[in-house]
């Protein structure tokens, strides 16, 4: 068998669409019941397909436009009834909650959940504690009718402990007919397995030997996709109670390494791919190809772990994500392995093991530790890190560890090619730093450090700088120029911007530079450096033009051959709006629209964002479609000056456009669009902020904006009308003088009106599959002509009108 280079391994729900199917007509159905939370609980064991079912409902369109919020959360035996509210508020506010105290935790769940249909996910729920289990539900009760938990339990016992009403579904082992469609699209074996005895035959002896678990099947089609003969995968098979531990040992030994490596992060916890390749490449797993870059390579081995089954997609992700997880069956398997030398420490008081050459500490409360007496054993320590017990959606702030005597730690391992110290209490580094002339990845992003030591400079083989939201860090070493080997350089971070040295432009290697200030003081970078850099990748955000005097300068930054580049942020007065005085208006203009002219990017490019530009028009890149025929994202934000929109409609990829503060502007496309061409082929998503002249977005014709889907506008107080763009799904309209006509939009499913303080009334039309109405805030709405016609809708939210009179009362609405 031939190894197939390219497949589809994004995730997919197999073989479970009747349950799934089940599970929503239950949640979209049922209303019956005392309780406002319903439960649903799935059980099998591990690896049967419970996290992919999980997964499939939590992604699930349908599911996402009906309930308010949607959360999921990873269970544990270490978790206690403090750190699940907590959870549940996380992800309610999506912001860190530090507060410990059980009774302000419920508090603030039922405060979160109160009027609110939510929707929560919970993997790996095998506490078997009744009591637990009881003041959880009754605390959720908070929430809107129709609320409802799915959980996912190995544990029968844990189904015993739910409310009578609860419904349960145990995934049996899959039919012989399920399990063929399993292995062939793992095996991608490039033919019907049943349309060939040979592969049948073989396929059903496998079958009848790992059957009984869907990842062993998979993990299986994975070895078989990477095999050279089926008869050779058939003889190490034979007789094999193990075979994730059979599918490890036939691995190449660079991808052992780096799975070995993973093991040094918690099980369950969710990863970048990104991240993790500029890892392993410091580890030395990547080896190096003529003619390709060792990122390339990287994400090479990742896709083949992936579709291996050594990894998979994050349940709160979908494939177009950069985040994963390993399984639970998998990460015991490479644990196991990887134990003599790599070692994940969660008991911070005991010293670690000899012999480890790869460390790793976990904590998620606030403790000082000891380097030196953590690690008296070790002689020699080539990967030392901090981590998180679990990636978290937003970021956190707060530290983890203290770490004592660094400064004695880097004089002791000076073999360290991986340092991160990323959430620690850390101040500054010591420079002793520069004996560690083997590193290659340093990060010490989210701490206290307010300078880097100039010793850092010397490190002759660093290729990753991390130093990302570092709120005290606000410039790197004059001598950051000497740091050739580096190749990504991370300062991002919410406000403010880190201060680059001049010279920047001469590490020619540089590949990610998120953030990019131009500056006019003379020991800082200017624009023209980034002329230098053609390999950068990813995104870049250019702020800081407004100091850029002279427009032909920002043409030295070449952005237009960067063809790796796929996101770019251009930004004047970190995104704000400047207010000159009136003699030096003119004159800021023109620089401004030379300087936008010249920083024309590749055609490659697909995000394009311009904040607080200060020119009055557009340039001419912008005005054709064959300049950015990829593009498919483009925000304008504080382009107060420009009077005119540019002229995208016909960009063929452009699926997301949002436009803020354009306060001239009165329509966004004028009638001279080109012959008959489709306004905005490819556009998904409409958003609207504070253009407080547009009057009117365009006259919409048939077969335009053929996919739009949502559609958001805020503060554009004199717009009069919609375009009536029939694909439209939803619809949300939010503070205005008066509410825009609603043109007949055939497929409106949700319909949210907020913040008409003044209007009195209005009308709805004809909106046949509109099915979730919510209007808030209109203090002197008095009537709703129309809305009592609308017979499909299922949902109706009213709240802060308090002079509405609803015309009818109809029992099938949720209020």
């Amino acid at each position: 068998m031939s190894s197939v280079q390219q497949r589809n391994c994004g995730p997919k729900l197999l073989c479970r669409n009747d349950i799934k199917q089940m599970i929503m007509e239950k949640l979209l159905l049922d209303r019956t019941g005392g309780s406002n939370c319903s439960v649903i609980c799935i059980n099998a064991g591990s690896g049967h397909g419970k996290t992919s079912l999980l997964h499939a409902l939590y992604n699930d369109k349908l599911l996402t436009d009906t309930f308010d919020k949607r959360i999921w959360i990873q269970l544990s035996d270490r978790l206690d009834m403090s750190m699940l509210f907590r959870k549940i508020v996380e992800g309610a506010m999506n912001d860190h909650c530090s507060i410990t105290n059980l009774g302000c935790l419920q508090e603030m769940v039922k405060e979160e959940f109160s009027d609110k249909k939510f929707l929560l996910f919970w993997d790996d729920a095998d506490i078997e504690d009744q009591q637990f289990w009881n003041t959880v539900l009754d605390v959720l009760n908070a929430g809107a009718k129709g609320s409802a938990v799915i959980m996912a339990t190995r544990s029968s016992t844990v189904c015993t402990f739910m409310d009578m009403t609860a419904q349960f579904y145990i995934l049996n082992p899959l039919s012989e007919e399920n399990n063929l469609m399993l292995l062939q699209q793992y095996a991608a074996m490039g033919t019907d397995i049943q349309s060939n005895p040979v592969l049948l035959m073989v396929a059903k002896r496998f079958i009848s030997m790992f059957g009984t678990n869907p990842l062993n099947l998979k993990a299986i089609g994975g070895l078989l996709c990477h095999a050279e003969s089926i008869s050779f995968e058939m003889d190490i098979l034979e007789g094999s109670v193990m075979p994730l531990q059979l599918c490890h040992d036939v691995l190449p030994i660079h991808l052992k390494k780096c799975l070995a490596f993973c093991s040094l992060f918690p099980e369950g916890y969710i990863f970048d791919k990104h991240h993790m390749v500029l890892k392993w490449i410091a580890h030395g797993c990547v080896k190096s190809v003529e003619g390709r870059e060792l990122e390339d390579v990287g994400i090479e081995y990742f896709n083949e772990l992936l579709c291996r089954s050594f990894v998979q997609y994050s349940p709160i992700g979908n494939d177009k994500d950069d985040k994963f997880v390993m399984h639970e069956l998998v990460y015991k398997v490479v644990e196991s392995v990887a134990r003599d030398k790599y070692y994940k420490s969660e008991d911070l008081l005991n010293s670690v093991p000899e012999n480890i050459l790869h460390l790793s500490l976990v904590s998620s409360q606030f403790q000082n530790v000891e380097l030196m007496s953590k690690t008296k054993e070790l002689n020699d320590l080539q990967t030392f890190m901090v981590v998180q017990p679990e990636w978290q959606p937003h970021k956190i702030s707060f530290p983890t560890l203290n770490l004592a005597s660094l400064h004695d730690f880097f004089l002791k391992f000076t073999s360290l090619e991986t340092l991160d110290l990323s959430h620690t209490d850390t101040k500054e580094l010591p420079g002793s730093i520069v004996g560690l002339r083997n590193l290659q990845y340093l990060s010490v992003s989210n701490t206290s450090i307010k300078s880097l030591p100039c010793e850092l400079c010397g490190l002759s083989n660093l290729q990753t700088l991390e130093a990302k939201d570092c709120r005290f860090l606000t410039e790197l070493p004059g001598e950051t120029k000497n740091l050739l080997k580096l190749r990504h350089l991370d300062l991002t971070r919410d406000l403010g911007h880190v201060q680059l040295p001049q010279g920047i432009g001469q590490l020619i290697d540089l590949q990610t530079l998120p953030v990019f200030h131009a500056s006019s003081d003379p020991s800082h970078c200017s624009v023209s450096e980034l002329g230098n850099l053609h390999n950068l990748r990813g995104c870049l955000r250019l702020s800081g033009l407004e100091n850029v005097k002279l427009g032909s300068k920002a043409q030295e930054a070449n952005l237009k051959d960067k063809h790796h580049l796929k996101d770019l942020t251009l930004q004047w007065h970190d995104g704000g709006i400047n207010i000159n005085d009136d003699d030096e208006d003119e004159d800021t203009e023109n620089v401004a629209e030379q300087m936008l002219e010249s920083l024309q990017p590749h055609t490659n490019l697909q995000e394009l964002a311009i904040r607080g530009y200060e020119g009055s028009v557009f340039p001419t890149w912008m005005q054709e479609s064959c300049f950015l025929p990829n593009l498919v994202s483009l925000t304008l934000d504080g382009c107060c000056n420009c009077t005119e929109f540019p002229a995208i409609a016909q960009m063929p990829s452009l699926k997301f456009l949002r436009v803020r503060k354009m306060y001239g502007v009165q329509r966004l496309i004028t009638n001279n669009i080109h012959g008959s061409a489709i306004k905005f082929p490819s556009l998904e998503l409409l958003n609207l902020w504070e253009m407080y002249g547009l009057e009117e977005l365009f006259e919409a014709s048939e077969g335009d904006c053929p996919l739009l889907r949502k559609v958001c506008i805020s503060r554009c107080p004199d717009l009069k009308r919609l375009p009536c763009a029939t694909s439209v799904i939803e619809l949300v309209l939010h503070c205005g003088r008066e509410l825009p006509d609603i043109p007949e939009l055939v497929s409106l499913v949700s319909l949210k009106i907020e913040g008409f303080h003044g209007v009195k009334s209005f009308s709805l039309p004809a909106l046949p599959a509109l099915k979730k109405v919510e209007i808030r805030s209109c203090k002197e709405l008095v009537s709703v002509d129309g809305l009592s016609a609308l017979t499909t809708v299922q949902r109706l939210k009213i709240a802060g009108c308090p002079k509405l009179v609803l015309p009818i009362t109809d029992s099938s609405l949720t209020t």
